[in-house]
């Protein structure tokens, strides 16, 4: 970096299907919670589940800490097929 430039930063995530979503998901909640700025990122990339997760982050114009929580699954029997 040479003088006068600014730092830029970037948010990435990996693949990782339903699993990796969920632990994508809650790695960004603690880091947000442990006061790292995610809103702050210049740029977004994600893979597969990333894509999706970063995604949401990006878009919501929330920060990941005011997400709602998840919701509670449905009681078994209750879904049908």
């Amino acid at each position: 970096m040479t003088r006068g430039e600014q730092q830029r930063t970037a948010l990435v995530l990996g693949a990782g299907g339903l699993v990796g979503a969920a632990w994508e998901a809650g790695v960004l909640w603690g880091l947000a919670e442990a006061g790292t700025a995610l809103s702050t990122a210049d740029l977004v990339v994600g893979s597969s589940a990333g894509a999706v997760v970063g995604s949401g982050a990006a878009d919501s114009g929330r920060t990941v800490a005011q997400a709602p929580p998840p919701a509670a699954p449905a009681p078994p029997g209750t879904m049908s097929t």
